[in-house]
């Protein structure tokens, strides 16, 4: 390298007195080199950029002339001007900050036309001046392996160039042996991903996993171990951690990414994790079951909500729930993929004349040998506690589908929980099994926990839902904390009492209360009301004389089988 970009970058390297003339830099930027690493600092005033003595030796030859301004290194990235870069290049309102301000992101290097593209990691700060405009940019652009394949005898993730899911099964069997109790385990998912590819395309979600992987490198120190766990998940081992820092810790790094947006050739994008996590157990259990329990503790996190934290906290006595749960999985999932998930109606009934007017489709899985039945409530929650109800949405979407096409007088309500309201696959299967004559025939339940945990999301399922004449229903109202204010947001049609407030409310006068004005308001607002759980003439009669529209429950009939007609044929 010559002329002004062979100077070393003293900026960039710690302060030592060389043993000699010409001895420099060589033995730190060897290093980097062996790592495909090159350096930069970046004066932002003329633009003028100062590479590392290796980046021939990585880049290429010729490369230091190549990109000696800004403005070139930009244009090999694809960017055409600073304005779009992922640096965030902008003037600042306040005062500067002395440790300057980060960026991350995934780059698509080509040097010429007809150079191969190489694909690279560019990070570092850039800091701004007195009068608070961008003054320089110090940074590194690591590249990435062009490939790994099965074979390739690599254990570094492609994308992001940190460990693979097969090094966390060796750390956590390292670590077990040295008996030492202060360490946890962490697994962090990147919060809805496929709206993210679709809003923003695959390129700017790959960058956000870059980014969100450098983040999180950002936070470990060096005995701690980061790995790409799967496509939006980074699992962690912190070392030297106190069992009562754990929450502390999941729960400040959530609120960490939620607070620093991050940025990718489309923008800066704002982003929110969940996270699961375990420290170390008492119990004396093999890797995999540990990894078991982390990812059932990510899942128990997804339940509360996007952005929430939940740490498994077991003790030995409670793995004998684990392994009936794993049971109760490994039934349900079964019952799924052998199709032997049924459902059962429900009538609701006008409350006036007590004639039909919709069934709510209730899923059930029928008692085989050496299986338990599932049905109802039971169902539900151990759906829901095992990660399983986007499986089971979907199998209840079909078969309704199916029976709606096969006859034209039913009109059905179907359950739509927290984890498919951003289901793909739950979506692919909507657009093709419900049409407009379908559609219009059916009623889509949201539970509170959907439209409290993420509104915006839910406004988004409506309004793609909608447009096939869908009407939406808020199930179990008044056991969450959903206000009357967001059911305007929302737009729904129907809301459905939760019905442990009618069930007691001959006895309650709070229920009574409750109730009441729930109904008022709903009315106020045009939105129909279904009282759930009417076991008996008093409560009808009450709940007629308030004016509530339909009725749901042991006083209307029980559920009973739906006939199905064979599913649509074709791929979802």
């Amino acid at each position: 390298m010559s002329g002004r970009n062979a100077k070393p970058l003293a900026a960039l390297a710690a302060p030592r007195t060389p043993a000699g003339p010409g001895e420099a830099l060589s033995a730190p930027w060897d290093a980097l080199s062996a790592g495909r690493c090159v350096a930069y600092a970046w004066d932002l005033t003329s633009d003028e950029m100062t590479w590392s003595p290796n980046i021939d030796a990585v880049f290429g030859a010729d490369a230091a002339h190549r990109l000696a301004k800004g403005r070139d290194f930009l244009k090999a990235c694809g960017i055409e001007t600073r304005a779009a870069a992922y640096h965030a290049f902008q003037p600042l309102a306040g005062p500067a900050q002395a440790a300057g301000i980060p960026y991350e992101a995934l780059c698509r290097l080509r040097l010429t036309d007809s150079a191969a593209e190489m694909r690279a990691i560019d990070q570092g700060r850039w800091f701004a001046g007195a009068d608070g405009q961008p003054a320089r940019a110090i940074g590194t652009v690591h590249l990435m392996p062009a490939a790994l394949g099965p074979d390739s005898g690599l254990s570094v993730d492609a994308l992001t160039g940190i460990a693979t899911r097969r090094h966390l099964l060796d750390a956590v069997t390292a670590i077990r042996r040295t008996d030492d109790p202060s360490w946890a385990l962490f697994l962090v998912g990147l919060d809805d991903l496929g709206r993210i590819n679709e809003r923003f395309g695959f390129e700017a979600a790959d960058q956000l996993i870059v980014s969100l992987a450098g983040h999180l490198r950002s936070r470990l120190k060096a005995p701690d171990l980061l790995v790409r766990f799967s496509g939006n998940k980074f699992a962690i081992l912190v070392t030297a951690v106190e069992p009562a820092m754990v929450s502390s810790f999941g729960e400040a790094l959530i609120e960490e990414i939620r607070g620093t947006p991050l940025s990718t050739g489309a923008g800066t994008i704002p982003i929110s994790v969940t996270i699961g996590a375990i420290c170390a157990p008492q119990a004396s259990l093999e890797p995999d079951q540990i990894v078991s329990r982390l990812q059932e503790a990510h899942e128990r996190a997804k339940q509360r909500g996007r952005g929430r934290f939940f740490l498994d906290d077991r003790s030995s006595h409670d793995e004998g729930r684990r392994r009936i749960n794993l049971r109760m999985a490994d039934e349900i999932v079964h019952a799924l993929d052998e199709n032997r998930v049924h459902v059962a109606l429900q009538p609701v009934v006008h409350a006036a004349s007590r004639a039909l007017a919709f069934s709510e489709a209730l899923a059930r899985i029928p008692a085989e040998p050496g299986h338990h039945p599932y049905g109802g409530q039971r169902l539900v929650a151990a759906a829901e506690r095992l990660g399983l109800m986007g499986g089971l949405d979907r199998a209840v979407l079909q078969k309704v589908a199916a029976a709606m096409r096969s006859d034209p007088t039913l009109t059905l309500s179907v359950n739509v929980s927290v984890s498919s309201i951003a289901d793909e696959a739950w979506m692919r299967l909507f657009h093709r099994d419900v049409d407009e004559t379908i559609g219009r025939r059916l009623i889509i339940e949201l539970t509170e926990s959907v439209t409290v945990d993420d509104l915006p999301a839910a406004r988004q399922f409506i309004s793609m839902v909608r447009k096939r004449g869908v009407r939406i229903a808020i199930d179990d109202f008044g056991a969450g904390a959903t206000s009357f204010r967001n059911l305007r947001k929302l737009d729904v049609d129907i809301v459905k009492i939760d019905g442990s407030f009618v069930l007691h409310m001959i006895k309650s006068a709070d229920d009574r209360a409750f109730v009441q004005a729930l109904l008022a308001l709903a009315h106020q607002l045009g939105i129909q009301t279904v009282a759930e759980w009417v076991q008996n003439e008093t409560s009808a009669a009450m709940l007629l004389d308030w004016g509530c529209d339909y009725f749901q429950g042991a006083l209307s009939g029980l559920a009973q089988p739906l006939r199905e007609a064979p599913p649509h044929t074709g791929g979802y």
